[in-house]
């Protein structure tokens, strides 16, 4: 559009501007200029005529006043008149003539005889008649006529204009296209040096629908892209120190303890059956808590990197946690926990997700409402209760405890890894702070959401937010590339 404008904008103006010079010498049409100028010639010629016809045949009209004046009111209708002298004095000029040239020595100008003069610009062609008036004196007359419709001088000047309007239009014209290209250059240029120096907070905003904004559009986007990455690769950085941080913390306690113990041991501290017995079976719990955070560990770091790999498989949620809490119940019982589980569903409610991943999603909600109720007198009744509704095109799976809850300070913490709220910060409680942050990282995973809640009854709550199956055909050859 700009190279099309470059080449179009000055034809129309020009052609503006000649419209304008048409309608200042009162055409309406570029014809009317060739037609005045070749009827202008022809009247002339017609006239003259005449004129040498009245020479030759009637002078004795050339000494009325009144047929020279008709003569030279037509001659001047056609740029045209009669300088006419008698025995050499000149007698009669036209009022034109006159007007266009105020100052002029006519006699002069009869005595010289030049083959053309200019008046005003235009230039008037001569010719010399020669005559006898009646009474036998001798007569002569120039005709001057105009050459050209337009003043000579106007055609060099003329061009000029017309070159410099031309000249000047493109060059305006180049100016602004070119600013509209060179400025959003200049806004990538000083972008891509701030990206080379590892700024990336400048945005570029480039005005425009035109190839150059589009590239700065993608300029744009790919700054973004490249701040979201390393953003992500900072928070990653970030997440490892803190990952190592925690590790060392979380190891350092329960390696202390077993060095303690086996010191103890070596020492002779456990001088009797039962002392021994009673540091090896510690050991043992820390060396099992190890093993468990280490797992735990390896899991999340899989899971935080997107490195673990689901096998998706449509179940039937309903029955799939009615089977996997009634293995789940004995161990509950051995802990004073009742877990029960209610769902009144009329037909299957089916989503995709991956089978083990889900059971590690509940043991982990479960273990932490475990430990959680643990710290309850024995004499309170401790229970689980877990349901499951459909919401539109969702599923809703609640687990709820009758343990103490969780404190509205800790409720937005609890999926953060190696977050513990205050209650767990002891030795029989213990807890890697990663079960709850696995939790989420795997419903995210599955596309869904969690949240934590105190219930009515005061005990914790966690919600589980799933979508359901949705239903797929195979495409059929026709339909290759239709969205569906």
């Amino acid at each position: 559009m700009s190279y099309l404008a470059m080449v179009f904008l000055p034809m129309v103006l020009i052609a503006g501007f000649i419209v304008f010079l048409l309608n200042a010498g009162g055409m309406q049409d570029l014809r009317d200029y060739f037609r005045v100028e070749k009827e202008e010639k022809t009247n002339q010629s017609l006239i003259y005529g005449e004129m040498k016809y009245v020479i030759e045949n009637d002078a004795d009209k050339l000494s009325s006043p009144d047929y020279i004046e008709n003569l030279q009111s037509r001659l001047a209708e056609q740029w045209s008149g009669l300088i006419i002298a008698k025995d050499g004095v000149v007698s009669d000029v036209p009022i034109f003539l006159k007007e266009l040239a105020p100052n002029e020595n006519w006699q002069r100008l009869f005595d010289s005889s030049p083959e053309s003069v200019s008046f005003k610009a235009f230039r008037f062609l001569t010719n010399e008649i020669s005559f006898v008036y009646s009474d036998g004196h001798q007569g002569e007359m120039i005709l001057l006529r105009r050459n050209d419709v337009v003043p000579p001088l106007w055609r060099p000047v003329g061009a000029l204009i017309f070159s410099a309007f031309v000249g000047l239009t493109s060059l305006l014209l180049t100016y602004f296209v070119s600013r509209s290209i060179i400025r959003p250059i200049h806004a990538l240029k000083a972008a891509a040096l701030q990206i080379k120096d590892g700024d990336l907070s400048q945005q570029v905003v480039v005005k425009g629908k035109g190839e150059v904004s589009q590239l700065a559009a993608a300029f744009e986007a790919m700054r973004l892209q490249l701040k979201m990455s390393i953003d992500q690769s900072l928070q990653y950085e970030e997440n490892r120190k803190q990952l190592l941080s925690h590790i060392s913390h979380d190891l350092k306690t329960p390696i202390s303890a077993i060095k303690g113990y086996v010191e103890g041991i070596r020492d002779g501290i456990a001088n009797t059956d039962e002392k021994r017995e009673r540091y090896m079976q510690t050991i043992y719990h820390k060396a099992t808590d190890m093993d468990q955070l280490i797992d735990e560990l390896f899991l999340f770091s899989k899971l935080d990197l997107h490195k673990v790999a689901y096998d998706f498989k449509t179940i039937d949620i309903g029955r799939y946690l009615e089977h996997f809490l009634e293995e789940q119940r004995f161990d509950m019982e051995k802990s004073g926990i009742s877990l029960h589980y209610a769902a009144e569903l009329t037909e299957p409610i089916l989503i995709t997700a991956d089978p083990d991943k889900l059971g590690r999603v509940v043991t982990n909600i479960l273990n932490n409402s475990e430990k959680y109720m643990g710290q309850l007198p024995a004499a309170v009744h401790k229970s689980i209760h877990v349901s499951v509704e459909e919401q539109g095109n969702q599923v809703l799976i609640t687990v709820e405890d009758t343990g103490p809850g969780i404190d509205k300070d800790d409720l937005p913490y609890i999926f953060d890894r190696f977050y513990r709220a205050e209650q767990s910060r002891n030795s029989e409680t213990g807890g890697s702070g990663l079960g709850l942050a696995i939790v989420k990282q795997i419903i995210e995973g599955h596309g869904g959401a969690v949240w934590a809640e105190n219930g009515e009854l005061g005990g914790a709550r966690f919600c589980l937010l799933l979508p359901l199956a949705v239903p797929v055909r195979t495409v059929m050859e026709h339909e290759e590339h239709t969205n569906h």
